[in-house]
């Protein structure tokens, strides 16, 4: 194959697992969009504030308030008291809202599973670190992070690339900015 036909089957793999992700994950949730990266995310960051919520699922400020409005109502997601910031509220998780969480990440890792399952053990360790030193190179800012994680399983990415990435550039990965 020549790089240009690389690159385009590359294209076509990554697009036809995004496709089936967005699908399956979203069929988990309560409504079509963004509510199932913004569940996922809030599980992998609880406390996240609503502008961080947004730079992660891709709404504007008053799309997320109002997407967070409608999970507050169905009992989803709360917000308290920001630690450092009186002004600001900090968004979390109900048990209702990690029940579903738990769906959609476990239908978007059935998913995956499902569409790498041609390769091998070692190569699928071949494309992982390949990932992952795409991703550690691609990686733009903390809110990148956000947005490229928000659809992340937290518990299986016990040694995540994007936060080796953020500790080796100094910015905290827990932190906001």
């Amino acid at each position: 194959m020549t790089q240009l036909q690389d690159r385009n089957v590359f294209g076509a793999f990554a697009l036809m697992i995004s496709d089936d992700v967005i699908r399956a994950s979203s069929s988990r949730a309560p409504e079509a969009g963004p509510t199932a990266s913004a569940l996922a995310l809030l599980a992998h960051k609880p406390g996240l504030s609503v502008g961080m919520l947004a730079a992660g699922v891709g709404l504007s400020h008053a799309g997320t308030v109002r997407l967070v409005d409608r999970l507050v109502t169905e009992g989803l997601i709360e917000r308290r008291e920001h630690p450092t910031d009186g002004r600001t509220r900090a968004l979390y998780l109900t048990g209702a809202g990690k029940a579903v969480s738990d769906d959609v990440l476990n239908s978007r890792d059935q998913v995956i599973a499902e569409g790498l399952a041609a390769l091998t053990h070692e190569e699928m360790k071949i494309l992982g670190q390949l990932s992952a030193r795409v991703l550690r190179a691609r990686l733009e800012s903390l809110e990148h992070s956000y947005r490229i994680c928000r659809l992340c399983c937290h518990e299986g990415c016990t040694d995540c690339p994007i936060d080796a990435e953020l500790r080796d550039r100094g910015i905290a990965a827990g932190r906001e900015v």
